[in-house]
């Protein structure tokens, strides 16, 4: 190094980033693997709130759908994430949140969040079946006189379906029985017929 290259470096001193190292990657990945989700829904809003929590305060969370950034201090590790809409898909992806591996996306969590039913409390849907009627499914494209008409329709197919069948009952008259035996009643008679003439046959002898 010249005389000029070493004076400028002690001068403007030359900052250089460690390196991630797989190590630490590891360390933080484990952590990351304690995260989970749950969500609940605001029937008044119409709207989803979904919780992340066991969130290490070494790591954040980026919501890729708005690119937001979430971190806690919290002792449970919580954030929320709320004004979600229903059958809404999440991409959550998990980084360190300092030091040299910041960049790195060590885990992605994927929420799929339901459908609501607004109709599912409804009076057609009580003691139904349909699978209209539950409470998380895709009902926003059936108006309520759609929906009604709808459930009663699944519902009576359902009916025929179940219904039982009556008993057939079988009757078995003296035909039935006659074509069932007919050949043992047949060698019955011609044996009993054949006994009779050869007893009637070998008294005749003996009265002559």
């Amino acid at each position: 190094m010249s005389k000029k290259l070493l004076l400028l470096a002690l001068i403007f001193p030359i900052s250089v980033k460690a390196a991630c190292t797989s190590g630490e990657l590891t360390r933080l990945k484990n952590f990351s693997s304690n995260v989970n989700t749950y969500y609940d829904y605001n029937e008044q809003e119409s709207k989803f709130n979904v919780t992340v929590y066991n969130l290490s305060n070494e790591l954040k969370i980026v919501n890729k759908n708005d690119n937001n950034v979430y971190q806690t201090n919290d002792k449970l590790g919580q954030i929320n994430i709320g004004n979600l809409n229903p059958g809404e898909n999440i991409t959550l992806g998990v980084y360190p949140k300092d030091g040299e591996c910041n960049d790195y996306r060590i885990r992605t969590i994927y929420v799929t969040l339901p459908y609501y039913n607004k109709y599912y409390t409804d009076e057609v849907c009580k003691n139904n079946s349909s699978n209209l009627c539950s409470k998380w499914v895709n009902t926003s494209g059936y108006t309520y006189e759609e929906f009604v008409s709808k459930v009663k329709k699944e519902q009576q197919q359902e009916d025929v379906i179940t219904q039982e069948p009556e008993p057939v009952v079988n009757k078995y008259g003296f035909f039935d029985f006659l074509g069932d035996f007919y050949i043992p009643i047949l060698l019955f008679i011609i044996i009993s017929g054949s006994i009779a003439i050869y007893f009637l046959d070998k008294k005749n002898k003996f009265d002559f």
